[in-house]
Order: C-alpha cells, then sequence, then structure tokens
C-alpha cells in the first residue's frame, strides 16, 4: 500500500509542478501588462532593453547605484513570456519612474479637481479636469507622505514620489528566484520519482527518501516566496 501510494504521490506531484509552470508564465505575461514595475523590478531591469528583453539568471541588484552587478542573462526570454512577441519592449525601472512622475504631476491636478468639486458641485470645468485624470489620482496622493497638500508640492517631492513606486529591488529579485529555483527542483524531484517508480525501485532508494523528507518544507518555502513577491511589488497606494 505504501510503495503504491508513493507512485501516486509521484506522478500527482509531477503534474502539479508542470502546471504550476504554465500557470506561472500566465501570471508573468498579465504581470507584464498590469504590473510593469513589479515585473522590471523581479528582473532588476533598470533600463529598458531592445526587444525582446532577456531574463537574468543571476546577479547582485542594487537599488541605490541603478546597477546589477555579475549579471547573467538569458536572451530574449522575459520578452516572449513578458509579451508574447519579439518586437515589443518591456520598460525599465527608470523609465517607468518617469513615467510616475508625470503621473505624480497628473493626479496633483486630479486632487485639485476634487476639491474644487467639494466646495463647488456644480463646477463643470473641475468636472472635466478630473475625468480627465481621475486614473492619476492615486499618483497624486503619494505625495501625501511628504507634504499635506499635494497641490504645494516642490519638484523634489514630485521626484520623490515617483521613486517611491520603485519597490525593494533585491528583496523582489531573490525571492522570485527562490520560488522559481524551488518549481524546477520539483518538476525534477517528482520526474526521478515517477522514473523509479515505474522501475519499481523507488522504495530502495533510501538517499531519495531521505531528500523527500528533508523537502518537505519546500513548498511552504516556495509559497512564501511567491507571497513576498506579490507584497513587496504591490503599488504604494
Amino acid at each position: 500500500f505504501a510503495k503504491r501510494s508513493m507512485a501516486i504521490a509521484a506522478a500527482f506531484g509531477l503534474a502539479a509542478s508542470l502546471s504550476v509552470v504554465v500557470l506561472g508564465d500566465e501570471s508573468g505575461y498579465t504581470t507584464s501588462h498590469n504590473q510593469q514595475m513589479k515585473m522590471a523590478a523581479m528582473e532588476a531591469m533598470w533600463e529598458t532593453e531592445p526587444a525582446p528583453a532577456g531574463l537574468t539568471l543571476f546577479g547582485f541588484p542594487d537599488q541605490e547605484e541603478q546597477h546589477t552587478s555579475f549579471e547573467v542573462k538569458m536572451p530574449y526570454v522575459l520578452g516572449l513570456i513578458g509579451t508574447r512577441s519579439l518586437s515589443e519592449e518591456m520598460p525599465g525601472i527608470k523609465e517607468l519612474v518617469l513615467i510616475a512622475e508625470q503621473r505624480v504631476r497628473d493626479g496633483i491636478l486630479a486632487y485639485d479637481a476634487v476639491k474644487q468639486i467639494r466646495e463647488n458641485p456644480d463646477d463643470a470645468q473641475a468636472q472635466a479636469m478630473f475625468k480627465r485624470h481621475q486614473e492619476d489620482l492615486g499618483y497624486g496622493l503619494l505625495l501625501k507622505q511628504y507634504v499635506e497638500d499635494p497641490r504645494q508640492a516642490t519638484d523634489e517631492q514630485v521626484k520623490l514620489a515617483a521613486l517611491s513606486t520603485v519597490p525593494d529591488v533585491p528583496t523582489l529579485f531573490w525571492t522570485f528566484r527562490i520560488m522559481v529555483g524551488l518549481g524546477f527542483f520539483f518538476i525534477a524531484f517528482f520526474a526521478y520519482a515517477v522514473l523509479m517508480a515505474a522501475k519499481r525501485v523507488l522504495h530502495q532508494k533510501s538517499w531519495f527518501m531521505r531528500l523527500a523528507f528533508f523537502s518537505l518544507p519546500l513548498p511552504w518555502i516556495a509559497a512564501q516566496a511567491g507571497w513576498v513577491v506579490a507584497e513587496y511589488g504591490r503599488q504604494p497606494w
């Protein structure tokens, strides 16, 4: 009964591990469109690369210097995951900060329009202004951490608010790689288990049984790493 249970578990584990790859790929495609800063931070992609962007396998990102040392890339892979094409660019962190800076300025206009509408609900000009910039109101509210009234913000405070949209790059970079690395470990682990179960010798591999025992916490670690990626990559508002 135990031997049959191990064979079933191996097959189920391999199927589940492979399905996570498919789901992860789809998640990467969605993230590259809806959470561009998170994607750029996960890859420590400071500059916008020529399409298609390469996937960073290894490196040491430095957020203060905005540089990644000893970077090793796999050409084209990130562009294919993120855009499903060979011609579409994926913006880097520096470009996204500039975009965020403009959205902060537009958010100030939206904030001002809200104040005017509260004073005079029939103010058509303020309503039109708010409608034009309402999607950027959240960016304007980022200034609240630097100044009480965003309309009084200085250029330096606007730049600081734009920089606050950048998450903790080293944390995202490494936790993402821990999560992905463990995912590939699970595939190799269960593929070997299925092979040995098919040969009816799985239970004879004592070293593999020990590895299986000590691997029990790894799925939890992978899940926690994924949670960190989700939380640290969230927009600050």
